[in-house]
């Protein structure tokens, strides 16, 4: 297991050894687990012989974590097996595996071109305009370090696809990690990729070790005052922040009323300006860029019932979306879509 660059998520110590199945500072006075040869990085999971920091499971930055950590690692182990137990990653029942299968296939010339074309790399026909912002903004992958916080690394193993160097996908939940281990073994490229049990707020990287970092729809469960301040303190200089997120607009709050939440969620709560104003303090050059005014909730409506658009005509309907809506004294605003884009 590579342990280059992690620290104590909580004092930002160096982890520079494995001993009695620990990775541990080098003092060994800090240790923490080490599960199916994922870290776990989580403060309360800390082993010392001291009470170095309090244990509550109940604080903000870990109580979502740890109320859903039952469901969601037997949800991602289960999609693990079914990677097992599949003739090939086109068969499984996730539309993000599929769409890994598909650019597994293409040659390396072709993957070295991420971001372009765009109908190659987009997957989220709910969220197409989004996707594509960060994929445009984060740019050529090639030869960088990548980070991914939170979901089954689709993103992350991507990256690696298209030329990372590493990538690095950080996640509580273990169930996330074994998803995501599986693929890239299973595409040949497991030494590339490292799994990192631990949150947002508390990232157990080094200073500015990473390149570029996505979120796909979870950095509307963190304490952003802090997640954003961590993911600058990890990323280098012009590194590369990009997130796709439900916004809290007219839009949102109609279409929920009209037709449920895509997910139910007691912990969904979607952004707004004063959660994203920390992005502003953290960056030297931010922005939020709002989508899908008119046709998000329709789309999700129709992916409800079982109808998705291939990317081409998703694009095609949310490009229109945008023009429209540009027409229009503040349509855009009633978006409940955004792209977060930020600059380090």
């Amino acid at each position: 297991m590579d342990i280059y660059g992690l620290v104590c998520p909580v004092t930002k110590r160096p982890l520079t050894q494995i001993s009695n199945g620990l990775l541990s500072t080098e003092d060994g006075l800090v240790g923490y687990p080490i599960h199916d040869q994922f870290p776990i990085l989580l403060g309360p999971e800390a082993i010392t012989e001291r009470p170095l920091w309090p244990r509550d499971l109940q604080a903000p930055q870990y109580a979502e974590a740890y109320k859903e950590m039952e469901f969601y690692n037997e949800a991602g182990r289960e999609q693990a097996r079914q990677i097992t137990s599949i003739a090939s990653l086109e068969m499984h029942s996730s539309h993000g595996i599929r769409h890994l299968a598909v650019l597994s296939k293409l040659t390396a010339a072709e993957r070295s071109s991420f971001p372009y074309p765009s109908n190659v790399w987009l997957y989220s026909a709910i969220d197409v305009a989004a996707e594509r912002d960060c994929y445009r903004h984060i740019g050529s992958v090639m030869g960088k370090r990548v980070m991914q916080i939170g979901g089954s690394g689709i993103f992350a193993i991507m990256a690696i696809l298209a030329g990372a160097a590493e990538a690095i996908l950080l996640t509580p939940m273990e169930g996330e990690a074994a998803v995501a281990n599986k693929i890239a073994v299973l595409l040949g490229f497991g030494d590339r990729l490292r799994c990192i049990i631990g949150i947002a707020e508390e990232i157990p990287l080094q200073d500015g070790y990473i390149d570029a970092c996505f979120v796909g729809g979870c950095v509307h469960h963190m304490r952003t005052e802090v997640a954003f301040a961590e993911i600058s303190r990890v990323l280098s200089p012009s590194g590369k922040f990009a997130a796709i997120e439900p916004w809290r607009a007219p839009g949102y709050t109609i279409g929920t009323k009209l037709f449920g939440k895509r997910e139910a969620n007691a912990f969904c709560s979607p952004l707004d300006k004063p959660r994203v104003a920390p992005l502003f303090d953290m960056f030297s050059d931010a922005k939020v860029i709002q989508h899908g005014s008119l046709s998000r909730y329709p789309a999700i409506v129709a992916l409800k019932a079982g109808i998705s658009l291939p990317i081409p005509k998703a694009e095609w309907v949310a490009d229109i979306d945008d023009t429209i809506c540009n027409c229009i004294p503040f349509a855009r605003k009633m978006g409940s879509g955004v792209a977060l884009l930020a600059t380090k």
